[in-house]
């Protein structure tokens, strides 16, 4: 049996994937090899890497599948281009879709060109939201579930309600372009300042500040419909895009005007960003809660741009009628890769049966003499001390922050104890400390909790298992004493539990800090600065390192310390 390689590429989160014999053999996103963030370039860097570990030729490859249909792309622009053809940026926002929709034809011809001749698969086409609810069933472990798909916008829709059962996906509904949940609240994400396609959950993070003062205007907009959603778009006009999205006139005379990206946040930009998230919430539990009536299913699966809202997974889970519910970890458009390669697996080989994946770990990963090539290239001291776990947990309570590298890097934009950040929750200046000296973002940005599953229930309330920071749960009454840090204004978590099945080392560090302070839980961030793609190789690492206030850089078995490390004082 050959490979299916998953591709997707050419509007943003480029990234492959490597389907072999039903099991998932790899997965990453080009903007780690690249360092672009969100770069929509075609996949070279990430092909190249997944077939390299894989020890296979470009001749090994028999399938090629992509996330869209160019075709219903060419179509759908001729459809809506006279409604809006006398708007400004129509013209040209109609020659980037069909720009887009000739090179996602021209894939093949591209594929040839860059890997040889003898790369000769046959493709297929998959419909963007198809690819979507393939990549939701197979990330909730392969059984028959119901499935919701969200996000800004496929070829003509922008959602789905369906249900795979016995290897077939059956739609219930769908929501037509131009209504969006995605579009909605990009487009509340650029009048707050921040770049849409990117900082949405920036405008989750600020929603907490706020009280929701303009729901019932945005209720007006984002209008539910039980199964699908409608946008008013003469209230808020995203025919041609987010970045032409429009709000009307009697809409800015409620909320004002909007907020250029270098102006301080008030209390009217946390409050707008309060309404658009309880309205997105209510739309989204709406449709979940319909599908289960419908389906009559017990498991959900989600997937799309906006099922990396985890504040709505969350009550999705806690108030939909579902006995689990599971957000693809890689939602956004890179995982609509694995999605295709999923959907051509279950139709050219349904005697196969697939894998689930038992984590997102499908990137790339350096071998003890790899890292130690890299310390030594990069002339820095290191030491290669005895029980790290130990010490790296010993570090994180004196108030040092830890960057941890190992193991294969994450897919998608969740950080998992591979590329992360660590840090003491029980330090309430932490949060402050890590925003503004290593991560170098806003200072309202959360930060997860991440902890032993076991522990899970005593600290966060309705958390069992959570192992990919993909919804939030409420902390557990007077625990917010305890992990100030990683507590949200609302009193929740985006919580990441472990086991050591899952990451010895990381799970033996968290359990070597709950031994010295009786916490069994760490502040984790992604390995990054604002900006810049989450670190891939070890050079990528000690340079973020060295660019930054952290401390220590542990790559086991090597420890790095800063020549003066900082050790917090408790306030």
């Amino acid at each position: 049996m050959k490979a299916i390689l998953g591709i997707n590429c050419y509007k943003h989160d480029s990234a492959a994937c490597l389907l072999l014999e039903g099991r998932l053999a790899g997965a990453a996103e080009e903007e780690r090899f690249t360092r672009r963030k969100h770069d929509p370039s075609f996949p070279a860097e990430a092909i190249s890497f997944l077939l390299r570990r894989a020890g296979l030729s470009p001749g090994d490859v028999g399938h090629v599948a992509f996330y869209m249909k160019p075709g219903l792309v060419f179509r759908e622009a001729f459809r809506m281009f006279p409604g809006y053809m006398t708007k400004p940026g129509a013209l040209g926002f109609f020659a980037g879709q069909l720009g887009g929709a000739r090179r996602m034809a021209g894939l093949p011809g591209l594929c040839r060109a860059t890997f040889g001749p003898s790369f000769d698969p046959e493709f297929h086409f998959l419909e963007h939201h198809d690819a979507h609810a393939w990549s939701a069933w197979y990330g909730a472990g392969c059984r028959d579930a119901a499935v919701m798909t969200l996000d800004g916008a496929g070829e003509i829709h922008s959602g789905m309600l369906g249900e795979v059962k016995g290897l077939r996906l059956k739609r219930f509904a769908s929501t037509r372009l131009p209504d969006s949940t995605g579009l909605f609240y990009s487009a509340v994400t650029s009048f707050l300042g921040f770049r849409p396609d990117s900082d949405e959950y920036k405008v989750m993070g600020l929603a907490s500040y706020g009280s929701p003062e303009y729901a019932d205007l945005f209720r007006r907009i984002l209008i539910s419909r039980k199964d699908s959603v409608r946008v008013d778009t003469g209230l808020l006009d995203i025919r041609r895009g987010v970045h032409f999205a429009r709000f009307s006139r009697e809409v800015l005379s409620r909320i004002g005007p909007p907020r250029r990206e270098d102006e301080p946040l008030e209390a009217r930009h946390e409050n707008i960003a309060s309404s658009a998230q309880v309205v997105l919430e209510e739309a989204g539990l709406a449709m979940a809660a319909h599908l289960r009536r419908v389906s009559g299913a017990e498991i959900l699966a989600i997937a799309g741009g906006t099922a990396l809202n985890c504040v709505m997974n969350g009550r999705i889970e806690r108030e939909a009628g579902f006995r689990e519910v599971h957000p693809f970890p890689a939602s956004h458009d890179a995982g609509a890769a694995v999605g295709s390669a999923v959907a051509v697996h279950t139709v050219r080989f349904p005697g196969t049966p697939l894998i689930p994946p038992d984590s997102m770990f499908l990137g790339p990963d350096y071998s003890e003499s790899e890292v130690e090539d890299a310390l030594k290239g990069s002339r820095v001291e290191y030491s290669r001390p005895g029980n790290l776990e130990a010490l790296t947990a010993s570090l994180v309570e004196r108030g040092f922050v830890v960057g941890l590298f190992q193991g294969r890097a994450e897919f998608g934009p969740r950080a998992l104890g591979n590329r992360s950040i660590l840090a003491d929750p029980r330090r309430p200046e932490m949060k402050d400390i890590v925003n503004e000296i290593i991560k170098f973002r806003e200072g309202f940005r959360p930060f997860a909790p991440v902890c032993t599953r076991e522990a899970a229930p005593e600290y966060f309330l309705g958390c069992s298992s959570s192992p990919y920071m993909i919804k939030t749960y409420p902390v557990a009454p007077g625990k917010e004493k305890v992990i100030p840090a990683v507590t949200h204004v609302d009193l929740t978590g985006r919580v990441q539990t472990v086991t050591r099945e899952a990451n010895p080392f990381y799970y033996d560090v968290i359990r070597e800090f709950q031994k010295l302070t009786g916490v069994p839980v760490l502040m984790n961030t992604s390995f990054n600065v604002r900006g810049e793609p989450i670190v891939n190789s070890p050079v990528d690492a000690l340079r973020c390192f060295y660019g930054t206030g952290m401390d220590a850089l542990v790559m086991p078995p090597f420890l790095v310390m800063k020549e003066r490390p900082m050790e917090r004082v408790r306030v």
